[in-house]
């Protein structure tokens, strides 16, 4: 589990008819040009395909999607390349990349005070079965680790930690504080 990398991060839509496929096709066409921290390569569309990525934006360390897996929609920011640190370092990672993610495109001039994201409401998956299986074990192990993090993104607030543990599923937690929270301020959370 420590050499868990491939770490999957979900934050859900207030309103998932806020941003359509075509203006996440837009941005994420957009942050191509203008990313100078990360390598950015394509956007896809996979709206015609129903659950799951509506949007992918393909990138060297890690993919950005309009998502319905699961049956609601939010950004899914998935890491694929590994970064340094220890399990807990890359969570936060991880946390703070999809957060900063969601914050531009509630910023963006075409979304700007239409499109919110339930900043309290994530999910976290890892993926990669051989490192982190779905099992009593594993999400034991996560859950340790991903504590302390979701102490401080919270600011102590209280949360709940949920796990889908059916055959067959990542290794996944669904998370959700009792307090309501944006992006601007789970960002400030973390980097306090």
């Amino acid at each position: 589990m420590q050499n868990l990398q491939k770490i999957n991060v979900k934050f859900y839509l207030q309103d998932e008819d806020s941003l359509s496929a075509e203006e996440a096709f837009r941005i994420f066409n957009a942050w191509i040009a203008s990313s100078s921290d990360e390598v950015l390569i394509d956007v896809a569309d996979y709206s015609h395909v129903g659950i799951g990525p509506i949007t992918l934006l393909i990138g060297h360390y890690a993919n950005y999607s309009l998502d319905t897996d699961g049956g609601e929609k939010g950004l899914l920011y998935a890491r694929k390349q590994p970064r340094e640190g220890d399990l807990n370092t890359r969570l936060t990672d991880t946390i703070k990349a999809t957060l900063d993610a969601c914050n531009r495109i509630e910023t963006e001039a075409e979304t700007a005070g239409k499109v919110r994201f339930r900043a309290g409401d994530l999910q976290i998956v890892a993926n990669d079965r051989l490192q982190a299986p779905n099992s009593d074990e594993a999400a034991e192990h996560l859950r340790t680790a991903l504590t302390p993090v979701l102490n401080k993104l919270f600011a102590g607030g209280e949360y709940s930690i949920e796990r889908d543990s059916t055959q067959g599923q990542r290794l996944n937690f669904r998370i959700r504080a009792q307090d309501s929270f944006d992006t601007q301020t789970l960002l400030a959370n973390l980097a306090a």
